[in-house]
């Protein structure tokens, strides 16, 4: 069964995935699902509640003024129910921001390996450039303002929250031109920079702004997407020969993810296993790279210049579209089984699609 399958059958599942996991968690957990608008109606927002949902997290998807109030009457449900309230706020993929201001988008300039899946995607000539469509990164001073703004109006208009995610605060997919979706630590891996680079701190810099922005009860939740597996190197794998795993992208990844450890409390960890590809025998378990991926926390920062982070401080987000019932529940076992301190289900899909996209810079 896929996500296009009624909610209420998915709940289920997801709550019996719940209730027979081996492992437990802590002794509060965190258990949330990641919902538009249009599905938090009355009954499936019943539904959560009588099976023990804490927490609905609204994905707020545009800042218009349609939009806002229909994310006002969602949330105003989900209140009412007397569930807590999330919202989820995308920064970096930005359709709206690429648009208006393609010079502020992430750039393909580094690896070639990239091209393996856009074969016939021309060369830029003198005085252009490719662009990451439409992956708009705080990494950069302009975007990081305006990124801001947004939040600021966005949070202005809506009932406070009690959790606040942030994705997406580092560079765009194929970050250095391999291919790999979660290569995420650069903004341009080449020569020709279109925008005001900011250093490692901004992804921290930007949840210190947010929380100054958001009502002090709030707990505000950065969302990171981790690098590379060392088997990504091999030819027919995500990095296509490119030995990004002993390169520069775990350290510049620690860099960037320390202070952001030490701005936020909890973090979300960005685990669309299928979106991203490690749906692979690479693991010995169905949905075996979450646990991975939640490990990686501890035991990657200090081969990298880094602290370890543990367990307890993330949040597993998990995916929740596209999959079936038992993709579903492996995910459920295998975060559990990682001892993080809880999960959040997206079934509402996250966007971490990107396209190259050729742009005169001069």
């Amino acid at each position: 069964m896929t996500r296009t399958a009624p909610f209420a059958i998915l709940v289920a599942t997801f709550l019996s995935a719940v209730s027979t996991a081996a492992e437990p968690l802590g002794p509060d957990p965190f258990r949330g699902a990641l919902l538009t608008a249009e599905n938090a109606t009355q009954d499936h927002l019943s539904v959560l509640k009588r099976d023990g949902y804490s927490t609905i997290v609204l994905q707020i998807n545009s800042s218009s003024a349609e939009s806002i109030q229909k994310d006002v009457a969602a949330a105003n449900r989900i209140s009412t129910v007397g569930l807590n309230l999330g919202y989820w706020l995308e920064i970096a993929h930005s359709p709206e921001f690429a648009d208006a201001h393609p010079l502020w988008m992430a750039s393909l300039q580094g690896h070639p390996e990239w091209r393996r899946l856009y074969r016939d995607f021309p060369f830029p000539k003198e005085g252009e450039t490719i662009k990451s469509y439409p992956w708009v990164p705080i990494l950069y001073e302009e975007a990081f303002a305006a990124h801001l703004d947004r939040c600021k109006k966005l949070l202005a208009a809506l009932p406070p929250p009690k959790h606040l995610f942030l994705n997406d605060l580092q560079g765009s997919p194929s970050a250095c031109g391999c291919g790999n979706p979660v290569c995420r630590w650069t903004a341009d891996y080449g020569p020709v920079v279109t925008a005001t680079k900011l250093g490692d701190d901004a992804a921290a810099r930007f949840v210190a702004e947010i929380k100054k922005l958001a009502p002090k009860e709030t707990n505000v939740i950065p969302v990171w997407t981790t690098e590379c597996e060392e088997h990504d190197k091999d030819k027919d794998a995500l990095c296509a020969g490119v030995g990004c795993f002993k390169g520069i992208c775990w350290k510049a990844y620690t860099k960037q993810l320390m202070p952001v450890a030490e701005a936020a409390p909890q973090i979300g960890v960005l685990l669309l296993y299928k979106e991203f590809g490690q749906d692979t025998p690479a693991y010995k378990e169905p949905a075996g790279w979450i646990q991975h991926a939640l490990a990686g926390f501890a035991t990657l920062p200090p081969k990298n210049g880094g602290k370890a982070i543990g367990p307890g401080r993330l949040i597993a987000v998990l995916q929740g579209f596209g999959v079936t019932e038992r993709e579903l529940a492996d995910q459920i076992t295998r975060a559990k089984a990682a001892h993080c301190t809880g999960y959040l289900v997206a079934f509402a899909k996250i966007d971490q699609s990107w396209t190259p996209k050729l742009i005169r810079w001069k």
